[in-house]
């Protein structure tokens, strides 16, 4: 079995158009594709605004599966994939959402819920949640 949230990370860092794009819309590229499983070190989020976009995935705490004969078949995990965008960036953040909705549906994920809203750490920054479920 896998862990869900590392095996979404390298579908989001091995897609070299998510790394393109945030690289776009940040203006400069990092030394290391921005894609977390933990929060990001103070170092970096020091910076603030300016190392955003940045995305980190989570595990969402559960274990869905179906069953046969009193054994696994399939399982159903579940991670929640949230990025940060400077808040005026409304077409840039729909793209980046678009494009990490399409990876990861390919991938195997679906998306079962979003929401943006302000950050409340760094108010020049949104905060973007997207909920999948897998099926492994």
């Amino acid at each position: 079995m896998s862990v869900p949230e590392v095996t979404v990370r390298n579908l989001l860092n091995n897609n070299q158009a998510i790394v393109d794009l945030m690289d776009k819309i940040r203006g400069f590229e990092l030394t290391f594709p921005p894609i977390f499983t933990t929060t990001p070190t103070d170092k970096f989020l020091d910076s603030g605004a300016n190392n955003a976009p940045w995305i980190r995935v989570t595990l969402i705490p559960g274990d869905d599966a179906d069953y046969a004969d009193d054994e696994r078949i399939i399982e159903y995990p579940r991670v929640q994939v949230d990025f940060w965008i400077r808040r005026e960036l409304t077409q840039e953040l729909a793209e980046l959402e678009k494009l990490i909705y399409s990876v990861l549906h390919e991938g195997g994920y679906e998306r079962y819920y979003k929401n943006h809203e302000q950050d409340a750490d760094i108010e020049t920054l949104m905060m973007v949640q997207g909920n999948f479920q897998g099926f492994e």
